[in-house]
């Protein structure tokens, strides 16, 4: 009888302490979940914004996803190794030639593939490649890009308008009759003939 009151006594700590302890288990299991929730979330948000700027990676949205390549995918070698050789590329002062446009789209490439597979896309290089991006889109982007470098070098005092005199030929041809009836008179001696009213 001593065993089983024993039991009892040790069956109720179980209980008791089963009932104490579930909800607060339950609560941090749940903010685990959501922290791991988030966490894929913000690689996700990487991920698709690299993807949707992979044509325009001088645009903000691109170069802010690509900063955050190493802090949202810390835990991750991988992904973080093909990060610093792409970053590396684009810090080099070498040239942008062809070739080194060749290297960084390479490398960029090999950054979304690594970084697809980890969050569960399994994109080939050549679907990487595929990218949409109309004439028009690059024509503009360097228009844009003509006119701010224009701008800050007038601003700066580096350069200045360029300004060029159009004349309707009716006037060029009367101010060439002047200029020569002037010349006439300054240089050999002719007349000014004036008429006042």
């Amino acid at each position: 009888m001593a065993e089983a009151d024993t039991f009892i006594k040790f069956s109720d700590i179980v209980i008791a302490t089963a009932t104490l302890l579930g909800p607060i288990l339950a609560v941090q299991a749940q903010k685990w979940l959501e922290a791991g929730r988030e966490k894929q979330a913000r690689k996700l948000t990487v991920f698709r914004t690299l993807m949707a700027t992979r044509a325009t990676a001088l645009s903000p949205a691109h170069v802010e996803a690509l900063n955050a390549v190493p802090i949202d995918f810390y835990e991750r070698k991988k992904v973080v190794d093909v990060w610093e050789a792409y970053v590396q590329h684009l810090s080099s002062t070498g040239p942008a030639n062809e070739v080194w446009q060749q290297k960084r789209s390479d490398l960029l490439i090999d950054l979304l593939t690594t970084i697809g597979n980890d969050v569960g896309y399994k994109f080939n290089s050549a679907q990487m490649h595929n990218v949409y991006f109309p004439q028009g889109h690059g024509a503009r982007n360097e228009d844009a890009d003509a006119i701010q470098i224009g701008m800050a070098a007038i601003l700066r005092g580096k350069a200045s308008f360029p300004i060029e005199v159009k004349v309707a030929p009716e006037l060029a041809a009367l101010q060439g009759t002047i200029l020569k009836g002037l010349d006439k008179v300054v240089n050999e001696g002719g007349t000014l003939n004036v008429k006042v009213q």
